[in-house]
This record gives C-alpha cells, sequence and structure tokens, in this order.
C-alpha cells in the first residue's frame, strides 16, 4: 500500500512530503523518516540535551525536530 506523510519542522518552519510503500501506516513511519534524514540531515550538536529537550522527543520529535504532521493513503 502505498503511504503519503507530512513531516513538519517548527524551528525552519517548512513541510516536507514524501510516499513510501509499506503494508502499515506504522511500518511506513520509519520509511518516511529514512527519506526526511536523506534530504534534511541533522545538524551535528555539541552540547548536552536539556530535560525539556530529551521531553520534546518524547513527544514524537526527532533529534533534528521533525515532527510527523500527516499519513494517508496514497492513490
Amino acid at each position: 500500500m502505498r503511504w503519503r506523510m507530512e513531516f513538519y519542522s517548527e524551528r525552519q518552519g517548512i513541510l516536507a512530503r514524501y510516499g513510501v510503500e509499506a503494508p502499515t501506516p506504522a511500518a511506513a513511519v520509519p520509511l518516511g523518516r529514512e527519506a526526511l534524514l536523506a534530504e534534511h540531515p541533522p545538524k551535528p550538536t555539541r552540547r548536552r540535551l536539556s530535560g525539556f529537550e530529551q521531553a520534546q522527543r518524547v513527544g514524537g520529535q526527532d533529534a533534528s525536530g521533525w515532527v510527523l504532521y500527516r499519513i494517508v493513503k496514497g492513490d
């Protein structure tokens, strides 16, 4: 099944769209993140994350600040 995914970066203020083939939405998320990080690689950090930044990651953000905004069945 084809899935269309949108990721949003609040820091950069941009929306990135990707299409992936996967049997379920849960299986599509890691594939979409791979495509996202290939196009928008994370910037290296030199400091340790604060407790707040660590908590944000638990809420769905990865280290680069991208969040899965929407996932729908593709055409």
